[in-house]
């Protein structure tokens, strides 16, 4: 099966786990797509873990176009002006830091055509902040991806104070063609919609941790198997509608004075991190991962997550063609 382009060239700076699944989804309807870091070996390993996205997505049969042909469109580069020149999208994945998206934007600014839409994948950096320092800052965009990119279905396009409305509207064109959701997020806040929500929650989950109130495990349990599920039919506000707002306003009413600040969870985790106890890479976080492959364990969440994602697309695709129960 041959691949349908919507894009000639794209491009993709920055080839950590996030640039690496970003290239797979542009490849997918990409004439050629240009992975660039100024890192050889960062790079090498991009184009391990691309096989294997690739491969995946393959098995599952979720792949649009030839595994070979997709691999042969992907081309990996050190030089910025390289990736950038030619390109009809660019998405800058580099790690989160604003003096380093700054600089890379400045740079995308002055080789890519003036035409080229400029998107970051920031997960909480405000766009306006990003394209300050460019020439051109009505066409730079939010494009955030929640991990595993190139299976999560939706995509966060974030409109900055400067941002035209004709670079919003052709970058969500882009996203739809590469068969993904786009979300419009039209206040330019940090963390935008997905990564506050997912904060609100992990707060709350790091105070009742640290207050012994319940295990590590006992507390993603109560998400996974209470929470996740019921999500995939009914968001938190359509859930709401459900169950009735009265009965809403009277638990909101309790609870809400009761839920955690910040500093206390925050202090925890600042001492994680300072004792070296970063997560699975590294063998410990809030889990014990010592003699675990990492690779490993993201290769069987991954493909849990496939098989679950498109059975909620298919229910979320039936119920979308019908009339909604409004």
């Amino acid at each position: 099966m041959s691949k349908g382009y919507a894009l000639g060239k794209s491009a993709v700076i920055g080839a950590g786990l996030m640039g690496g699944q970003i290239s797979v989804v542009l490849a997918m309807s990409s004439e050629e797509t240009v992975l660039m870091s100024r890192h050889q070996e960062t790079l090498d390993r991009a184009l391990r873990n691309i096989h294997r996205y690739v491969d995946t997505l393959h098995r599952h049969s979720l792949l649009k176009g030839d595994p070979g042909e997709i691999m042969g469109s992907i081309r990996i580069t050190r030089s910025l002006g390289e990736a950038a020149s030619g390109a009809d999208f660019v998405v800058e994945a580099v790690h989160e830091n604003l003096d380093v998206k700054r600089s890379v934007f400045v740079d995308l600014d002055r080789t890519a055509p003036a035409d080229t839409i400029l998107a970051s994948n920031t997960s909480s950096i405000p766009i306006t902040k990003i394209a300050e320092p460019t020439r051109i800052p009505e066409r730079v965009v939010g494009s955030h991806f929640v991990q595993p990119a190139h299976i999560t279905p939706t995509v966060e396009v974030v409109m900055g104070s400067k941002t035209s409305d004709e670079a919003v509207k052709r970058c969500c064109e882009i996203w739809k063609q590469l068969g993904k959701i786009p979300l419009l997020i039209k206040t330019d806040i940090p963390g935008f919609l997905i990564n506050r929500l997912q904060h609100a929650i992990i707060k709350e989950a790091v105070s009742l941790l640290t207050r012994g109130v319940a295990s590590a495990e006992d507390i993603d349990t109560a998400v996974a198997l209470g929470l996740a599920p019921r999500f995939t039919t009914a968001g938190p506000l359509e859930q709401r509608d459900i169950n009735g707002l009265s009965m809403h306003f009277n638990v909101a009413s309790l609870l809400w004075k009761d839920l955690s600040g910040w500093e206390e969870p925050l202090a925890y985790v600042k001492a994680k991190v300072e004792r070296g106890e970063l997560g699975l890479d590294v063998g410990k976080g809030y889990y014990d991962w010592s003699g675990i492959d990492p690779v490993a364990v993201r290769r069987e969440k991954d493909e849990a997550l496939i098989g679950r994602t498109q059975e909620v697309l298919a229910w979320w695709n039936r119920r979308m063609k019908g009339v909604p129960l409004r």
